[in-house]
């Protein structure tokens, strides 16, 4: 690492550059340098430096008002940290592009000169830098600065500004023509929208304030057009994301509808001289905003994940819809929970009868795979149709749940004691119904092997199919664990799928697409209507449930087309399996406990790696963080208070007032 150069000797060779873009590619050069989390203290230090240096200190400040005056800076406004109107997929690509093959660099355009100073390497000085830190160099380069210089300069920044203002009222107009938000809310086509009012109030605030009369107008109107704005924004998220679903393009719109807004609202505190205290948090928020956005301006997961903030809502509360279903939270719930998971555990049962009928046909990997999958798939929709429960399916919905319960609760003291509840009732809930599925899918291999051998006088499976089955549930020689987890990875890429698949229902309106579909003639027309809606409230559990076979049926596949062992072991089939092995060749209660425990392991690792996947994408896209540390502590204590609590519910009906909505059927 390079010897970092001290801040005098840096100042010093300010007098050495012969421009004002020298003076200051050499201040971020200093600032590069070293450890990136010490730049706050490198920027202390200059500015120290440039204290006790007052000639170094009116050169640096006057080369930075020169270089304001020389370029551009309303691109930088309304360009910097907001999102084109190119669409998330041309913007991806065009980052991508300029990773390749990085366009021209040119000094008379504001955002080239900031990425001449900054790029993505950046990120992490730029963030380590606080606003206070930057305060102090503002306020010196203030003072240090001459007072033609200041003004001049504060002239020429102040006509950008408000340029810049009109041209953001102006996109934020223009969008409300567009299909996707008129899809969602049609009463922007009906009625005078804020938007439209936010542009001709602006146009004449900017008129005024270049007029220099700001003093004598009355900005109220403004403040309330863009809370307008905003509500209305928030008002097509909600409804999006309840009712209508949403597309990747009308995610990426409403990011930018508020990034603009956010823009708005800052440049006009700066050009509010009403408010001096003010300005100045407010530059160096833009400031740092524009350095940040620089850092990320090639970034394809930065805006990636912006973007797709919204619909990952909209796929995540889908699922949390769902997730209400699997959490028992009174003695009822409790034991509907078990019958569902029994009734599923005898299908499981059979489907594993199945696959293991398919295994001794000797067909083609392919054809194999392909009946497995199948048999996988159509037995899962079967359980979700007879509204069974299948306990490994909880997790991927029930961390949406609880997820929802992280951003609802955030600001609450109570958060942790509430958050701790939720868990335990999620975490019993599960294991419940993975007993549940566990009981009835043995009890059934067992009967089923028993009347296999009453009829046959044989037993169901071979020697080579039973130890085959034993060995496959062991944690390391069968690599059931591993296996374990990546059928958990595929339980949790069903929870997104499911959720994605609901989201697509409500943004193409399916229910109203199939009423009036020709091929419904063949539904009389009294039932047409609920055919209809059945498909479209169900539309994702079953493509989640189809896929989610195929997953399952078709790894094993793909490992044998790359040469690597790949399978997936899940704890219902693998608790049918050893029902079918031991029947077939006993061997006594203790290998048959031991079985059985190498089974619950494959469902805790089933669990407990979809939970925390779900639980984690549900959190970013909530942008929700969780306490864990505290969260621990409160379940320490419930748990230390309440042991039952871990195995039966102890209140009626605890958070019930705070669960979300239930628009979906659920299995």
């Amino acid at each position: 690492m390079p010897a970092i150069t001290p801040a005098f000797k840096v100042i010093d060779g300010f007098s050495l550059c012969e421009t004002d873009t020298e003076r200051l590619n050499v201040f971020f050069t200093y600032l590069r340098e070293g450890e990136p989390e010490l730049a706050e203290l490198r920027l202390e230090q200059l500015v120290l430096a440039l204290a006790n240096s007052p000639s170094q200190a009116s050169l640096f400040a006057n080369s930075i008002c020169n270089e304001a005056k020389t370029i551009k800076l309303s691109p930088a406004f309304v360009q910097l940290g907001i999102f084109s109107k190119n669409g998330l997929v041309t913007e991806i690509f065009r980052r991508l592009y300029n990773k390749i093959n990085p366009p021209p660099k040119r000094c008379n355009d504001i955002n080239d000169l900031l990425s001449y100073f900054v790029g993505g390497e950046d990120k992490v000085w730029v963030n380590a830098i606080s606003s206070k830190c930057w305060f102090k160099l503002y306020r010196l380069l203030v003072k240090s600065a001459s007072p033609e210089a200041i003004r001049t300069t504060g002239e020429y920044i102040k006509s950008e500004l408000c340029y810049s203002l009109e041209m953001l009222a102006i996109w934020i107009a223009a969008e409300e023509l567009d299909p996707e938000l008129l899809r969602i809310d049609r009463r922007l086509n009906e009625v005078d929208s804020p938007f439209i009012a936010l542009q001709r109030e602006t146009s004449q605030l900017v008129a005024t304030i270049k007029e220099g009369e700001i003093d004598s107008v009355d900005t109220a109107h403004f403040w309330v057009m863009i809370e307008q704005c905003q509500l209305q924004v928030k008002r097509i998220r909600t409804r999006g994301i309840s009712q209508f679903g949403f597309s990747t393009h009308a995610s990426h719109m409403l990011e930018r509808l508020d990034q603009t807004l956010n823009r708005m609202v800052l440049l006009f505190q700066i050009l509010d001289f009403r408010h001096p205290h003010q300005k100045a948090r407010c530059v160096l928020n833009l400031w740092q905003q524009l350095l940040t956005s620089v850092t990320e301006r090639n970034s394809v997961r930065a805006i990636y994940r912006k973007s797709t903030r919204t619909f990952s809502q909209s796929v995540t509360q889908n699922k949390s819809n769902h997730g209400e279903h699997y959490i028992a939270k009174t003695k009822k719930d409790y034991i509907n929970i078990l019958k569902g998971a029994c009734g599923a555990g005898v299908i499981i049962a059979l489907l594993a009868w199945v696959k293991i009928y398919i295994d001794t046909l000797q067909l083609s990997p392919f054809k194999s795979a392909f009946l497995v999958s199948l048999n996988y798939g159509v037995g899962f929709m079967l359980v979700h149709v007879l509204h069974f429960t299948i306990a490994t399916k909880q997790p991927a919905m029930t961390a949406a749940n609880f997820a929802a319960h992280v951003e609802k609760n955030k600001q609450g003291r109570t958060r942790s004691k509430k958050l701790a509840r939720l868990l335990i009732d999620v975490n019993r809930s599960q294991w419940f119904a993975v007993w549940g599925n566990i009981v009835a899918a043995i009890s059934c291999s067992v009967l089923v092997s028993w009347a296999f051998m009453h009829f046959f006088s044989d037993a169901l499976l071979s020697p080579e199919q039973i130890d085959y089955q034993k060995q496959s549930i062991m944690p390391f020689s069968g690599m059931a664990w591993l296996y374990a987890a990546i059928a958990g990875v595929w339980l949790f890429l069903s929870g997104i799928i499911t959720g994605i698949l609901d989201n697509r229902a409500d943004y193409i309106e399916l229910k109203d697409r199939l009423v009036a579909h020709p091929l419904m003639r063949i539904v009389p027309e009294s039932r047409r209507e609920k055919v209809a809606f059945y498909i479209h409230d169900n539309y994702g559990a079953l493509g989640g449930n189809l896929i989610f076979g195929f997953l399952l049926g078709m790894t094993s596949y793909v490992g044998y087309l790359i040469d690597v062992p790949l399978d997936i072991r899940h704890v219902a089939f693998s608790s049918a399996n050893i029902g079918y092995a031991h029947v077939s060749d006993f061997h006594g209660v203790l290998a048959f406990l031991s079985s059985l425990f190498f089974v619950l392991m494959i469902g805790f690792i089933n669990l407990w790696v979809s939970f925390g996947l779900a639980l984690f994408v549900a959190l970013r896209s909530r942008s929700c963080e969780l306490d864990i540390k505290s969260v621990r502590t409160a379940v320490f204590n419930q748990v230390k208070q309440h042991p039952a609590c871990l195995f039966w519910p102890q209140n009626t009906a605890p958070m019930a007032k705070n669960s979300p909505p239930n628009h979906k059927r659920t299995p």
